[in-house]
Parts: structure tokens; sequence; C-alpha cells
């Protein structure tokens, strides 16, 4: 029998990237959606006054108020480095632009994209003395942009979907400096994999080289993958990629294609490091001093309207005739523009206001989407079945899997004229993930807190409880 094939990149070319690996790994987008509602609103504070203020939100979450000082002081840490949470104001400390912008709409996937957009080796999210050692090894890699670019490239070779495992990525790509120090082009790591597979040969990890030299411990096989591992898993999150099969095979989500092609044909690199490539000696404190500097260009990033969340081509058309049906029906006017104005989750709301009063009531004409800029405090005007109109503002939260996250901001403006409204003011928390689109629906939020069954902080975010409104399906137009 012959002996098995076996690959090991050449020890010249062998380099081990890393990034902060998050201990909520399993729990991440719940962890950054809970981190982002709570801290969002928090003010400008000395460094110690706004970690403590962080230390108290980490320790609220879930089972966390048993954890060690030392394991939140991590999370915080994590949170802060690899996720950008948190952006320097001179000796001061405030909520990012990441952190906002995912408490205000809540769109997880959305946060994964501008996450992956902005990422690179080196950057930020590691320590000084870790960014001295990428950059003396000439290390130069945007991880999201090659994965799509050979996923693609893999796609042309062969003529069908191409998929890869994070132990693929890994030993022909991730470690390997002829790929991200020299540029190899995804094309020709494409070729390789194909080969490998072919011939059916086996990865050799690198075992000698990444012994703990603390405990003499040599690492498992998903030890050594896990930092390829990460970016394929937040690429599932960004709805960039999908999975399947034991072990795992990434390819491409083709439902995707407009925030793939913006990734592939718009990247981005944060070029401060780049003096340092020549220089022979670089020092700590050189590059401590541009940590401020990165996290501004990871922040800078906003209104990317290809990471937005979008209707499908069915649900946009199904919605779009469902109006006109109706706008016509009501008032004889068959001119109607069949473009909904709205985002995502207002428009799917919208169509089941439609849905719900579909036979019982005659004044459909009276549900409309409320232009934002008019201020009202409700998103969208609907009617009752009796001869009142209901008013709703819709929070959606939009992830890949299930999560159980029951907060969400409003505003004061929000909250007067639902105080105003009363029973006629409700709160559609439309949850939306790969296999489910619920609403929970809470009326008269003012009078549910008199009730105690909200909790309301002095920011207005509100922690809702099953006693404060009831979980209804999504009403959706099926083809």
């Amino acid at each position: 029998m012959s002996k098995q094939q076996r690959y090991k990149i050449p020890d010249e070319y062998f380099f081990r990237l890393h990034h902060v690996r998050p201990r909520f790994k399993n729990d991440v987008e719940e962890v950054l959606l809970y981190v982002a509602t709570s801290i969002s609103e928090m003010e400008v504070l000395p460094e110690k006054e706004f970690n403590d203020a962080l230390n108290k939100v980490l320790f609220g979450f879930k089972k966390n108020a048993s954890s060690t000082q030392k394991t939140i002081d991590n999370w915080r840490t994590e949170i802060s480095a690899l996720f950008a949470f948190i952006q320097e104001e001179g000796k001061h400390l405030q909520p990012s632009k990441m952190a906002i912008r995912l408490a205000n709409n809540q769109y997880l996937d959305e946060f994964f994209n501008y996450f992956l957009y902005s990422f690179q080796y080196p950057g930020g999210h590691i320590k000084s003395h870790n960014i001295i050692k990428q950059i003396e090894a000439g290390v130069k890699f945007k991880p999201c942009y090659f994965i799509l670019q050979l996923l693609i490239e893999g796609e042309k070779l062969t003529g069908k979907p191409f998929s890869l495992t994070a132990e693929e990525l890994t030993q022909c790509a991730y470690f390997d400096l002829r790929v991200t120090r020299d540029g190899k082009h995804p094309k020709d790591v494409a070729k390789m994999i194909l080969k490998h597979r072919a011939d059916k040969i086996e990865y050799d990890h690198h075992y000698d080289q990444l012994k703990n030299e603390k405990t003499g411990a040599y690492p498992s096989k998903g030890d050594v993958c896990r930092y390829a591992g990460d970016i394929l898993d937040y690429m599932v999150l960004a709805n960039l990629l999908q999975h399947k099969g034991t072990g795992y095979y990434y390819y491409l989500n083709d439902e995707n294609k407009e925030a793939i092609n913006f990734h592939s044909n718009k990247a981005v690199w944060f070029n401060h490091y780049d003096k340092f490539y020549k220089q022979k000696e670089i020092t700590n404190p050189e590059i401590a001093v541009i940590e401020e500097n990165w996290f501004a260009f990871v922040n800078q990033f906003d209104g990317i309207e290809a990471f937005a969340p979008h209707l499908d081509q069915a649900e946009q058309e199904n919605i779009s005739a469902l109006i006109q049906e109706y706008y016509s029906r009501m008032t004889g006017d068959r001119k109607v523009p069949t473009k909904i104005i709205g985002d995502y989750g207002e428009s799917l709301i919208l169509a089941h206001e439609y849905l719900r009063t579909k036979e019982k009531s005659n004044r459909q004409h009276l549900i409309n989407k409320i232009p934002t800029p008019l201020g009202v405090g409700y998103d969208i005007q609907s009617v009752e079945l009796e001869k009142k109109k209901r008013y709703i503002e819709v929070k959606t939260t939009k992830s890949r899997k299930a999560i159980n996250n029951n907060r969400f901001k409003l505003t004061p403006n929000e909250w007067d004229t639902a105080e105003t409204m009363g029973d006629n003011y409700f709160i559609y928390y439309l949850v939306v993930n790969d296999d489910t689109k619920n609403i929970f629906m809470i009326q008269n939020p003012v009078k549910q807190y008199e009730l105690g069954n909200l909790k309301v902080d002095k920011n207005l975010v509100v922690e809702f409880s099953k006693t404060s409104g009831q979980w209804e399906k999504l009403l959706e137009i099926r083809n």
C-alpha cells in the first residue's frame, strides 16, 4: 500500500496569521446586539468610567452575573479590539459608529459586512508587537476580498459552484506568505486546491512550529484552522457565504450578489502601516499611536446600499402587486406607482397590514408608509377593523440564525407619540432569520411600562417580556 501523500507549506513561506478570538463566538450575534443597544447612547467618558459602565452591561448578559472580573475584562477587550465598538477621543472613550448603527437598525448581516469590508492584516485588532511581526514578514492581506475572489475563480475553473473548507483555506492561502505577502493569484490557489483533491492529498499542519512553548502541547487540527474558519463563519453571518456538509464546505451565496460584487470591486486598504515595511527596526510605541487612526478608519464607512438588507425580487413583486391591487380597488386609480418606499422591515410590515385587513376592511387606501423626514414618531399608518387608525413603529432584527433578543431603542419623539396615541400606538418588533419571520406586537407601550411589563432605561432602551404583547407570524404573499 502506497504511503498517503501529504502537503506542507514550505517552512520559508509559513507564517501564522491570527486575530482576537471572542470567547462568546457561539453567541456572537446576541452579544454584539445586546452590547450595541446598551452602550449606543453612552456619553464620552474617561476610560475607567466608560469601562466600568461597559462592565456592568456585560455582567448583565445571560449568565454573566457569576462570571469573574477577568472574564468580563476579556469580553470587553475583544468587543473593543475586534469589532471596533469603542472609539478613543483623547483620553476618553465613546461608543463607535459601528455600535450605534447596529443599535439603531439591528441588521446583523449588514454589521458583519461592514466589519469584513475593513478587516485586514495588519490591522489594529491585534496588539502592537503582533502587528510588527506581520509587517516584518511582509504581510498585506484582506481575507474577505481574497476568499470571494478564490471562490469566484474556482467556479470559473470548474463551471459549477466551488466550495472550500477552513483547512484548505488555511493550508493553501492563509498561512502561506506566497499568498499573504507576495500576492499569489486566487486562481492559482483554486487550481492547487482542486489538484490536491484529485490527488487525495492530506495536509500537514506545521505542528512543530505551533507547539505551545509553555505547556509543550500540540494544537488540534481545528485549532490550526480556526482563524481562517472564523473569517469564513463571519462571511456566513454577513450572508456572503453559505455552508454545508460535515466539516463545513463554504461556498458563495448567489442570492447576495450585490454585496459580493461590492466587496470584490471596491476593496479598501488602511495604509498607515505601509511606511514601516522598509524600516529596519519598528518599535511598539510607533505602532501604538496608529491605533486611534485604525478605529477611525473602521468606523468611517456608512450608507453602503449593497450591505443593507433587501427584499428579494419575488418579495418586491408580490408586495408591489398587492398594494397596487388594493389602491386600485379602493380608489379606482390604476396609475399608482408600485415602488415600495421604506426599508426592508417596513416594507414587510406594510404588506402584513394589507393582508391582515384583507377580508374585513374597505379602508386599505389609508394604509401608508410615513416618510421619515416628517418625524411623526411612527413608520406606518394602518387601520383597525373598526373606524380607528393604527399607528405602527417598526423595529426589525435581522440575523442568520434565530437569536433571543428582547431589546430595542426608541427615540424621545417615538416615546412621546406613544404617550399621545395611547391604545392606537403599536410597536411591531419584527424578527427575521433564515427560517422564520415573526412579529412581537406591543400595544400602548407606555401603558405596558406603567404595568411593569416593559423595562425602559434613561436612554429609552426597551426590554420587553412575554407579558408585554404577543407573537404573531408575519403574513406574507406566496406565489
